[in-house]
């Protein structure tokens, strides 16, 4: 029985403040099927584990006829298969007697009803017709499969299904479901042939080219379409990546290997994002026939390659450039949008938190500014500690005309730096901005750390007499 004749002495008065849940934002990602899948079209579905596709794909294209002669397989279909004729396109073939024909292949278009690829030995007379997929259905088959192959892969995506073909419809329903999600997605892995139509999807990047967007878009392109993109230089939310010439159809979409990559990695201070240049590619395979002229191309061009660490001793395939078409590497991009999400996230924190305590409320006046620059000054140490960020954290409360003639003349180079402006002299600056609960004297300067690109080392050789 409890006990309920007490003296009422103390009475203790309890808040609560919550630390905020990180932000996963940069953890998500989604591969854009183009009606490859049972899905609602316009719908994202979380893809946990490396069996979770197979089972929505559709089924394929009924083979009506399979032919072998001096080693090509020839495939006629019903109707018209809609891959461009003398073009070609990942296929894989199933449920076909005998299984010599089954398998994944690059074939070739040769007519607007045939398709045709290589196998070195006779099939036999076929018995049993089976199915293909091939085009963006086979692509993202191998999109699938290059995402699970990546070492220690543990983090799934999403498999949006735009329900279209053509690449604009494509992108229409991408915009649509970003505009009706915001901030849900944070990398998105498009098929080949997206590249092909510059102008639907100039228009679409374009749309999320800002530093604020918090969007990056994984852009597979060939030789035919490499020059257009590498002349775009000013879109800082794309990866391009050059498909290999080799590659492994059915199992390889190379763009979608560091997309993978980029989204497992939760830094910490045991963690830390490492320079995305020559990073660990899995499952994919190195472009062959690499010449000077074509390496210094795609180089000037920011296009992303696959390779292998040779140079270095080292047989593994690793991504060359790590670049965002605009020039600046992956890992910085995402070092920026991380400062932005987890400052936001910090500090509207306390924001709540300060309205609910009774104890140490927050306050509009030079000790809230103070708690609110701690806080910016966390979140700054965090992003230093976890690779993301130079040096070290420096807090200044000057004017802002003060404060930018410092960064104007390298004050604070190489640091980090937070500038609060002060209450007096805020207040007195933007007088309506007190009464309207508005602060925006809170200012910082960072550098993202670089990684290193180009070694130059020089060696001389002395002879003696």
């Amino acid at each position: 029985m409890s006990n309920l004749s007490f003296n009422r002495i103390v009475q203790i008065n309890v808040t609560q403040q919550y630390a905020p849940q990180p932000n996963r934002l940069q953890q998500s990602a989604a591969i854009v099927s183009q009606g490859g899948t049972s899905f609602a079209a316009g719908s994202a579905t979380y893809i946990g584990s490396p069996s979770a596709l197979s089972s929505s794909l559709i089924a394929g294209t009924p083979i009506t006829e399979a032919t072998w002669a001096a080693g090509v397989v020839t495939l006629t279909f019903g109707n018209v298969h809609g891959v461009t004729v003398g073009s070609t396109t990942p296929i894989i073939v199933t449920e076909m007697a005998p299984t010599g024909y089954n398998g994944g292949f690059i074939a070739t278009a040769s007519t607007t009803t045939t398709l045709t690829y290589a196998v070195t030995t006779d099939p036999g007379t076929a018995t049993s017709f089976g199915r293909a997929v091939f085009g963006a259905n086979a692509w993202l088959v191998a999109a699938d499969q290059t995402w699970w192959a990546q070492n220690g892969q543990q983090t799934g995506y999403f498999l949006f299904e735009s329900g279209a073909t053509t690449a604009a419809t494509v992108l229409t329903a991408v915009e649509t479901y970003i505009d009706e999600n915001p901030q849900s997605i944070y990398n998105w892995g498009f098929l080949p042939g997206i590249d092909a139509d510059s102008v639907s999807a100039l228009a679409f990047f374009n749309l999320y080219n800002t530093l604020s967007s918090l969007l990056k878009f994984y852009l597979p392109v060939n030789q035919t379409t490499y020059p257009t993109w590498a002349a775009e230089n000013s879109l800082i939310n794309v990866f391009a990546m050059i498909q290999s010439l080799n590659y492994g159809p059915a199992t390889e979409l190379d763009s979608i290997a560091y997309m993978a990559f980029i989204t497992n990695i939760v830094p910490t201070p045991t963690n830390k994002l490492p320079p995305s240049s020559y990073a660990y590619l899995y499952g994919v395979t190195a472009y062959s026939g690499l010449t000077q002229t074509l390496i210094t191309t795609f180089s000037d061009g920011n296009i992303n390659y696959v390779s292998t660490g040779a140079e270095g001793g080292i047989s593994n395939t690793i991504l060359i450039q790590g670049d965002n078409l605009d020039g600046s590497p992956a890992n910085v991009a995402y070092s920026i949008d991380w400062q932005q999400i987890n400052l936001n996230l910090d500090l509207s924190n306390a924001v709540i938190n300060g309205s609910n305590s009774t104890i140490n409320p927050l306050y509009y006046n030079q000790n809230g500014i103070d708690r609110l620059q701690a806080v910016a000054a966390n979140t700054a140490a965090r992003g230093i500690a976890t690779g993301l960020a130079l040096g070290q954290v420096v807090l200044t409360q000057l004017d802002p005309t003060t404060f930018a003639q410092n960064l104007s003349s390298g004050l604070y180079a190489g640091n980090y730096v937070i500038n609060a402006v002060p209450f007096a002299f805020y207040v007195a600056q933007n007088p309506s901005d007190y009464s309207q609960g508005l602060y925006g004297g809170l200012q910082a300067s960072f550098v993202p750390q670089y990684g290193f690109k180009r070694i130059v080392f020089n060696l001389q050789a002395t002879q003696f007499a």
